[in-house]
């Protein structure tokens, strides 16, 4: 009876937040396919309403083709060029901006594109449990030399109650390097959801955030980054589980990002758990 009294009881914790100023926050990016920045200030833990997109900034693009200031779209809260200029390999971008006074500013290198060769999706054994898996490889641009990636697969859901509950975040991401590398191919297997998850019958919602269904749309893209968006990457992992802000690299004093990457795309998937290799 003793330890049924003790179990039972429960003490509300109150978190003290400390409230400071709200911190400017840019991201930016110049790729293959598009240029954009989008500026906004942090929020409090308390609030629950998404920080929308700042007007009101200069911000311009620069590199050695020349200079362009890019312009508010009111409507989504982005900075984008008017020329509709993209980024190109081998050249390296400048990022300003002025904000109520203030100057921030960033550069990145475009690195090559690399290109998907193939992906697939198969069941590994892991302990006494499979695992399922996102096999992908690409090709490396520059075999002799250490380049790095991150890369993003994001899953539409067939039904739309489970589209729904699983949001809009990204489905899987992470950066890394091509060590490794076999014949100027790099490899990657994107975990996904153990077996036995997926063949549960009672699936809570915090389930459906790794569960893929019959039906579902998958598509992944692949960056090629330079070294400072890297560690970027690698930081934002880890302040994920520690709560802990990733290093920037753009300097000011404020959060974010600025890169200068290439995309590549794979062939967009419809999972079919019945033509699944086991492996």
């Amino acid at each position: 009876m003793l330890l049924l009294l003790t179990l039972s009881c429960q003490k509300e914790i109150e978190l003290d937040y400390r409230d400071i100023e709200p911190v400017v926050s840019i991201e930016g990016r110049v790729t293959n396919e598009q240029v954009y920045v989008l500026i906004t200030r942090t929020r409090s833990m308390n609030d629950s309403v998404k920080s929308r997109g700042i007007g009101g900034a200069v911000v311009t693009i620069s590199s050695e083709d020349g200079t362009e200031q890019l312009v508010y779209d009111a409507r989504d809260g982005y900075y984008r060029p008017a020329s509709g200029m993209k980024g190109v390999p081998g050249r390296t971008y400048r990022l300003d901006v002025t904000l109520d006074g203030h100057q921030y500013a960033a550069s990145s290198t475009m690195p090559r594109q690399a290109p998907i060769v193939s992906t697939q999706f198969i069941w590994q054994s892991l302990l006494d449990n499979g695992m399922l898996m996102y096999e992908m490889w690409a090709s490396d641009p520059e075999p002799d030399v250490r380049n790095y990636y991150w890369y993003r697969v994001d899953r539409r859901a067939k039904d739309p109650k489970v589209r729904q509950k699983q949001g809009t975040d990204a489905y899987r991401w992470s950066s890394f390097d091509d060590r490794g590398a076999i014949n100027a191919r790099i490899y990657r297997d994107i975990m996904c959801v153990n077996e036995e998850m997926m063949d549960g019958q009672d699936i809570e919602d915090d389930q459906l955030k790794s569960i893929l269904f019959d039906g579902d749309t998958i598509t992944l893209q692949l960056m090629t980054i330079d070294r400072a968006m890297f560690e970027y990457y690698q930081s934002l992992s880890v302040g994920q589980r520690m709560g802990a802000n990733p290093i920037s690299n753009i300097s000011g004093g404020c959060l974010g990002y600025f890169a200068a990457g290439s995309v590549s795309h794979a062939d967009t998937v419809i999972y079919n758990k019945n033509i699944i290799l086991r492996k």
